[in-house]
């Protein structure tokens, strides 16, 4: 109730707190969305070691994608094998 009581009586620092608290979550969200959504980051190795081979040779797996006919143009390609 203090803090709201503080805003009240200063009301130019509301921005302020509105974007550090944005920036904050902003911070906390990337990563967790990064580790929930990126094969080649890895938290578990016991049940999982190589999931990059999971990803098949068409599959898309970056954010920002300059070059979309390139994954196009390898989806009849067989998938190597080591």
């Amino acid at each position: 109730m203090a803090f709201v009581n503080f805003v009240r009586a200063n009301p130019a620092l509301a921005p302020l707190f509105l974007f550090a608290g944005a920036g904050c979550v902003a911070a906390v969200g990337y990563p967790l969305y990064l580790l929930r959504t990126h094969p080649e980051i890895q938290i578990d190795k016991k049940n999982n070691p190589y999931p990059w081979i999971h990803i098949k040779q068409h599959e898309n797996i970056k954010f920002i994608n300059a070059y979309p006919e390139f994954y196009a143009s390898r989806k009849d390609m067989e998938k190597p094998s080591y």
